[in-house]
């Protein structure tokens, strides 16, 4: 029997475009998989989704210095994807630990790529769902 799971209630309260970019995270790079990257890409599944089957242990993310390292085998296309689903999981968690584990890998990637960090406000107003 297949295994189904949906997203957790903290996500339904995202933008679309929010949920969008948290759920092509989960996926994980189209390339190789680094060590570090298939624990993150595990880590965010756990914290966004429910599986029908509870029967997974609760993962822990990767060290920062090992994720940083592995990042470079990755896409640019998933590098950003992975970086705003960070930010989003770091603004909008429900649980402050995870929330600042995420913010902590949204700050290194976006130094990495020197580019300024958006603030939460900045997030909602570039990802408001328009009609």
């Amino acid at each position: 029997m297949s295994e189904k799971f949906v997203p957790k209630d903290w996500i339904s309260k995202l933008s679309q475009k929010q949920q969008d970019i948290v759920k092509y995270s989960l996926k994980g790079p189209p390339t190789s998989r680094p060590t570090s990257v298939k624990f993150v890409t595990n880590w965010l599944r756990d914290i966004a989704l429910d599986f029908s089957q509870d029967n997974m242990k609760k993962i822990s993310p990767p060290s920062l210095e090992n994720f940083e390292m592995d990042l470079q085998y990755c896409t640019v296309n998933y590098y950003s994807n992975l970086m705003h689903a960070m930010e989003i999981i770091g603004y909008n968690h429900p649980e402050e630990n995870t929330r600042d584990i995420a913010l902590g890998y949204y700050a290194a990637m976006v130094e990495f790529l020197h580019l300024n960090p958006e603030t939460k406000e900045e997030l909602n107003s570039r990802l408001e769902d328009r009609v």
